[in-house]
C-alpha cells in the first residue's frame, strides 16, 4: 500500500471509529498532523488506533496507564488539545 493509500485510510478510520468521542479526539489530531508523520509514526499510529476505543480514550484522559510504546504519541495527542 502506497503512502498516500495508507494515509487515506488511517485518517477514515481516525474520524469514523464509533465512539464520538473518540472520533474528535483522533480524527481533529490525525487530520492536522499524519500527513507530516514519517513511516516509523504512520504505522505506529495504524497500530495504535487497531486498539479498542474505550482503551484509548482512557489513555488519552488519563484513567488508565498508557502502555509505554504508545506514550510518546499519547502526549502528543494530548498536547494538540490542550489536555
Amino acid at each position: 500500500m502506497s503512502n498516500e493509500a495508507k494515509i487515506k485510510a488511517i485518517l477514515y478510520r481516525s474520524n469514523y471509529r464509533g465512539c464520538k468521542e473518540t472520533d474528535i479526539l483522533l480524527g481533529r489530531f490525525a487530520n492536522s498532523e499524519v500527513k507530516n508523520f514519517d513511516d516509523g509514526e504512520l504505522n505506529l499510529y495504524e497500530k495504535f488506533i487497531a486498539e479498542d476505543d474505550a482503551m484509548i480514550y482512557d489513555w488519552i484522559l488519563k484513567k488508565t496507564p498508557t502502555p509505554e510504546n504508545y506514550q510518546n504519541l499519547v502526549n502528543n495527542i494530548r498536547q494538540f488539545h490542550d489536555l
